[in-house]
């Protein structure tokens, strides 16, 4: 017998111990901020849809780097401007092209910030529902917050090349003078498209951190206020299969990436819509909430964070450390097993080292089918990585795609078949 069940039994009293300490690190999730009455919610909802489609008519190419993204920059500029914003302009360039932050700023008694942000560019024409909805969301946010007092500074940011991997917000992190004060980013998108499955809060990042779950609770509390019914919540294998695989889809991602609390309001959940039309009881709605949720912040005393990555069930809020502490603990039972076994293996002359050259060459074949990619990458054959997440809708499997899984496909069979057995029959001696 080459297990020891004693061992193995032993070896899983410390997953127990690690069990117990995460029932004790168990926590509840921070309340929501106070909320606004809903007299002071003023989103006029027809108006922005109307400033959407003139800009949309005006500008109906938007691409990033575009005469007509540099278009609507500057009239998104000359508006925040005369509704009383102090207004920079953020010019850069990415791969190429010419793109332009829009930042503008109105102080108020805190330096503390609130930034609403949405992206300008857009990937089709016209796109009336994504970016021209969003944008005028914005604009619509200036008219109402135009001459009312705030205690934090309030930052309206419309940002460049959202379909650059998210350069703009990229640029945003890089750039901001005074990023540790800002105390929420809400991030617009597609706010003008009609209702998704999936929650229209969206508070993932690339990596393993999440959101702050003060903001992600107030803006949860906003929306339900204005859409009757709270969001739908993601169940806790999703959150586990999420930090174990972390995957942050928007521009919120590389705000958490960069420390920054943020969070993405989106009409049309995590991906993109699947309707260019805009739906506006859908588009008030999120506008209300976004509103709400900038008053709830401004009024309120910040809030809890929370932990810097967690999963959230049964209404407990639990941490990453605690959950990382009970997995290396589960595996150290199948380690200990695994090297007594190994260990018993080689007492009794059994060709151990033969079974690692047979692990390793099966890798070898998928390393090459890396390679070939890489290599067809750099030729210019194939596309390359974006920088940040993308939604499939925008990288479909076209011509080139297809050539590079085929070519990387046909070097792994190539390398598996030919290869392995040669590196086993070397190894083997």
């Amino acid at each position: 017998m080459m297990l020891e069940p004693r061992i193995y039994r032993a070896a899983l009293i410390p997953a127990l111990l690690a069990l117990l300490v995460l029932m004790f690190s168990l926590e509840r999730p921070p309340p929501p901020l106070a909320q606004e009455p809903a007299a002071d919610v003023r989103f006029d909802s027809r108006s922005a849809i109307v400033e959407a489609r003139a800009l949309a008519s005006r500008q109906p190419d938007r691409r990033a780097g575009s005469s007509g993204d540099r278009a609507s920059a500057e009239a998104v500029a000359r508006t925040l401007e005369a509704r009383g914003f102090e207004v920079t302009r953020d010019a850069f360039s990415v791969d190429g092209r010419r793109l332009v932050n829009v930042l503008a700023r109105r102080a108020g008694s805190s330096r503390r910030q609130i930034v609403v942000m949405a992206p300008r560019d857009a990937r089709s024409t016209p796109d009336v529902a994504g970016s021209a909805a969003d944008t005028a969301a914005l604009l619509e946010v200036a008219r109402v917050l135009e001459g009312r007092a705030s205690q934090r500074t309030i930052v309206l940011a419309s940002i460049d090349g959202s379909t650059l991997g998210e350069a703009g917000a990229r640029r945003f992190v890089a750039r901001e003078a005074e990023l540790d004060q800002v105390d929420a980013v809400l991030v617009l998108s597609h706010l003008g498209a009609a209702p998704a499955a999936s929650s229209p809060l969206v508070a993932w990042s690339s990596d393993a951190s999440r959101g702050s779950l003060a903001l992600e609770q107030t803006a949860a509390a906003s929306l339900a206020l204005e859409t009757g019914s709270p969001p739908p919540e993601e169940g806790a294998f999703a959150q586990l299969v999420r930090l174990a695989a972390p995957l942050g889809i928007g521009t919120q991602g590389p705000l958490l990436a960069g420390d920054v609390a943020a969070i993405r309001l989106s009409g049309s959940g995590e991906l993109q819509p699947v309707s260019s039309r805009p739906d506006v009881e859908r588009f008030e709605a999120l506008g209300r909430a976004t509103l709400r949720t900038v008053a709830a912040l401004d009024s309120g005393e910040g809030g809890d964070h929370g932990p810097q990555a967690y999963v959230v069930m049964g209404g407990q809020v639990v941490p990453e450390w605690a959950l990382a502490t009970l997995a290396l603990a589960l595996i150290l039972a199948p380690l200990v097993a695994g090297i007594d076994a190994l260990a018993r293996a080689r007492r009794r002359g059994q060709p151990v080292s033969a079974w690692f050259a047979w692990v390793l060459a099966g890798a070898l074949a998928f390393m090459v089918a890396l390679l070939v990619a890489q290599l067809l990458v750099l030729a210019g054959i194939g596309p390359d990585a974006p920088r940040s997440p993308w939604s499939p809708a925008r990288a479909p499997l076209d011509a080139a795609a297809t050539l590079v899984l085929v070519l990387s496909a046909a070097a792994l069979a190539v390398a598996w078949a030919a290869g392995r057995p040669w590196l086993l029959s070397a190894a083997m001696g």
